[in-house]
């Protein structure tokens, strides 16, 4: 490099750290989430990631295990309309009454049910109402986030993932209990013991750097992991 270019960089460095925000071109992902895509949570940047990758597995049915304030799910539900496909929530409280655009609710199906045991003959029963296979294209795993729940999760609910199918998990990297998102800003939230990354580690035979930005093939999946906002991982099967 030569001597100008040497001191260009130096002084680039010297500048204040870029930030980074998602932004939502897709018409119907924006409509969808609304308010949400701004708002503060440890789920926005991801919105972004999940709807890409449930759109590019063409579903039928997406799954998701956790639903809370439903930020997640207006992305799933999207991703739904794009693909003619239908969303299963399943979440141990009642979360049936949630604040969804009157045009996606026709997508979604709640379930209040321990979604352990929803993963047997119960989610056999509902594919079978609405004479589909008993799988999922997509799942999304936003729950309790502890390690025997998490190892659970993944024994059961992999059989039910479609071959050309992704799993994604939220809270793969929880730090100490603060999280820092794309924007710079850090939130706290609390430490799971690395719960969700251990029980993927052990499903998957490998051992990760949940700090970092990373990539794998193991297990017969494809893996990509980002880091911020509590952690992201996709599971993509092979």
């Amino acid at each position: 490099m030569s001597k100008v270019g040497s001191k260009i960089s130096r002084l680039i460095r010297r500048l204040p750290q870029q930030r980074w925000h998602q932004s939502t071109p897709h018409a119907g992902l924006a409509a969808a989430l609304g308010d949400a895509a701004t708002a503060s949570s440890d789920i926005r940047d991801h919105l972004g990631l999940m709807f890409h990758e449930a759109v590019a597995t063409r579903p039928r049915l997406l799954v998701e295990l956790g639903t809370r304030g439903a930020i997640s799910l207006r992305a799933l539900l999207a991703a739904a309309e794009v693909s003619d496909a239908h969303v299963l929530s399943v979440d141990i409280d009642d979360c049936s009454q949630v604040d969804l655009p009157e045009d996606l609710r026709k997508r979604w199906t709640f379930v209040q049910a321990d979604d352990i045991a929803f993963a047997g003959r119960p989610f056999e029963t509902f594919c079978a109402e609405r004479k589909l296979p008993p799988q999922a294209e997509v799942i999304l795993v936003d729950t309790s986030h502890v390690l025997d729940h998490t190892r659970a999760e993944l024994t059961h609910w992999i059989p039910r993932l479609a071959p050309h199918g992704v799993m994604m998990f939220h809270d793969t990297h929880m730090g100490n209990g603060w999280y820092r998102r794309l924007d710079g800003k850090v939130d706290p939230g609390w430490d799971n013991r690395r719960g969700v990354i251990q029980a993927i580690e052990e499903r998957l035979g490998r051992r990760y750097d949940e700090t970092t930005l990373f990539a794998d093939c193991a297990g017969g999946f494809a893996v990509y992991h980002v880091p911020w906002s509590n952690g992201f991982i996709v599971l993509r099967r092979l």
